[in-house]
Order: structure tokens, then C-alpha cells, then sequence
């Protein structure tokens, strides 16, 4: 049943409508590309994310048009498609039917802007019918999202750490990963046993994490911040994309590379000059230097530290050897 077609003349010769090519797969939120669909039983389908950065596609069904005269055996009608931004101006694009310029692309609006996108059509013939498709004179009206890069995620969290000498496959264990809510301490066992000594943290964006993405590293931008206590200012980095967890993107960063102790920075302390910037302080057993790292998250600017909005620590520790000198 018509639902939206209001034909303004009954002067055009209606021809048999081409059945409308069925669409593949679902858009990959991946593609750079969306569609949507205006389908000859009067439905409007959209396949996948409606975001700016990405280029729409219009698939309008041959069926919806009355005005569909024929010139020896091909298209005397066109449907173009009028859109506006945000209450704007209007403009408007070929849609379906005879295209008055066969150098132009595929139908089609790039989604150059976020916010309010109002779609009608307008179907005329060179008979002189002329029909519209308003939705009842409402139009269609879509939410096109801001660029996903300019996005902060829907969530993040479940701050872990995982410092093991057993692997699977390479990797993390199941089960391994521990709660980083609480600290974590980093000492010699670490340094010398350890096979794998990592610190992450799990993010979550609809469209762009649950899925495999190969434009991940395009659109999320994770990075961490880190300093050691008695240092001034933090150190920027970024972190690897480590798996999916369900719907949840996993990243990690190698806590070695942050390590202070690495050998062989305590080989080279001969006189209290050679000492770190940092606060290093001797443990309660006395045998052991500590040092306290501090470091949080950022996801396209949006920013993940603990519970009271202060940064995760990281204790490291190593023998005290000639760092006594220093304290």
C-alpha cells in the first residue's frame, strides 16, 4: 500500500517499474560507507552507521515512482532527491530514473556535517508529471553522529593488569588478569621470570569495537599518560590494540617500557648526581628500592583514571644495591 507517493498529475504513461536489486551485507561500520534504502513496500531501511565522515548511498525503488514515462525504450523520468541540514538550505541530488548528468557517481550525499538530515524526492517525467515523496509532507528525517574520531566511547574501564610466566597461544591467559583498582607491584620476580607483564583496560563504542574493524586504530585514538612520582609533568604514549573482549575493544601497554629499574640503569649510579629526577624511596624490609608510577587513559580525549578521579599507580621495585645512595 502507498504511503508517502502523492502524484500531482495523472498525465504520465506508467510503465512496468524494474524490481529493485536486493542490497548485500549489511554496510561493514568499517566501509566508510552507509545506505538507505527506500524500498518499493514503502520501508525505509538504513544499513549501517549514519556518521560524518562517511559517504551516504540512496537506493530508491522504481516502484515508489508514478511518474515513469519511456522515450524509445529508456528512462524519460528522474527522481532527485532534496535534503537539508539543520533546517538550512536545500539542496539536491539525482536519485533514481534518467540521471541529467551521466558523468555524476552513484546516487548519493556525503555526510559532511553532523546533526538533523531531512530527505524528500521529487519525481518528475517529460510528459510533464510531476509527483513527490514527503512522508505526508514531514519528509525523512535522520540523527547523522558526529565523526567517530571526534566521538568519546560509550564506556570504558575494567582497569587489569596480568604479570605471568605461563602463556597461551602467546598471549594472556584466561583468567589472568587482575584488578588494577587496588595497585599493582612490579618487583624483581617480574623483571627477571616473567614472560608476559602487561597493564590494559577495556573500551567500548557501538559501531566501531564489536565488530572486526580493520579502521580501529583510525578511529580510536588510546593513548596513556604517565610519570613517576617527583617528576613534574606526564609522558605521552599510546597504546596497542590488544583484542576484542566481546563487544569491548582491549588495549594494552608493555610495562617494561616503563620500567625504572631496567638493567643497566642501577649499574651506573657511582655518586648521588647519577640518581633518578624521581622519588625513590627503600622499602619496609630495607632490602628493596620502590619507585611509584602514575598513569591513566585517554580515549579520543575522553579520559579514564580510578575511582577518585586520580591516576592508577604501579609500584616498581628492584634490589637496592647502589640506589642507597640516593635516599
Amino acid at each position: 500500500m502507498r504511503q508517502t507517493l502523492v502524484a500531482i498529475s495523472a498525465l504520465a504513461w506508467l510503465g512496468c517499474g524494474s524490481e529493485l536489486d536486493e542490497l548485500g551485507s549489511t554496510t561493514s561500520a568499517a566501509s566508510g560507507e552507509v545506505t538507505i534504502a527506500f524500498n518499493a513496500d514503502w520501508s525505509v531501511q538504513v544499513q549501517g552507521p549514519l556518521e560524518q565522515g562517511r559517504r551516504l548511498n540512496l537506493v530508491y525503488a522504481t516502484e515508489r515512482a508514478d511518474c515513469r514515462a519511456q522515450s524509445r525504450g529508456s528512462p524519460a523520468w528522474t527522481v532527485t532527491a532534496l535534503y537539508r541540514w539543520n533546517d538550512g538550505e536545500v539542496s539536491s541530488t539525482y536519485a533514481a530514473g534518467h540521471n541529467p548528468d551521466p558523468t555524476a557517481g552513484p546516487a548519493g550525499i556525503d555526510l559532511d556535517r553532523s546533526g538533523k538530515l531531512e530527505l524528500w524526492f521529487q519525481n518528475t517525467s517529460v510528459s510533464g508529471c510531476n509527483a513527490w515523496d514527503s512522508n505526508f509532507g514531514r519528509n525523512y528525517v535522520f540523527e547523522v553522529q558526529p565523526a567517530v574520531s571526534a566521538r568519546g566511547p560509550a564506556w570504558m574501564g575494567n582497569v587489569s593488569y596480568a604479570i605471568e610466566r605461563q602463556t597461551c597461544d602467546g598471549g594472556v591467559c584466561p583468567g589472568a588478569w587482575r584488578s588494577l583498582a587496588d595497585g599493582l607491584t612490579y618487583s624483581t620476580w617480574a623483571r627477571q621470570r616473567a614472560a608476559l607483564r602487561l597493564a590494559g583496560f577495556e573500551v567500548w563504542l557501538p559501531g566501531v569495537t564489536d565488530l572486526d574493524n580493520p579502521n580501529l586504530w583510525q578511529q580510536l585514538d588510546v593513548q596513556v599518560r604517565h610519570r613517576y612520582v617527583g617528576e613534574s609533568t606526564f609522558t605521552e604514549g599510546y597504546l596497542d590494540f590488544d583484542r576484542r573482549w566481546g563487544n569491548n575493544a582491549h588495549y594494552a601497554f608493555d610495562l617494561r617500557s616503563v620500567d625504572p629499574f631496567e638493567w643497566p640503569r642501577g649499574a651506573n649510579l657511582n655518586t648521588r648526581a647519577d640518581c633518578p629526577g624521581f622519588t625513590v624511596r627503600a622499602d619496609a624490609s630495607g632490602q628493596y628500592v620502590e619507585a611509584q608510577l602514575e598513569f591513566y587513559f585517554i580515549v579520543n580525549g575522553a579520559e579514564l583514571r580510578d575511582a577518585n578521579s586520580q591516576p592508577f599507580r604501579a609500584t616498581f621495585q628492584d634490589y637496592l644495591g647502589r640506589y642507597g645512595l640516593c635516599f
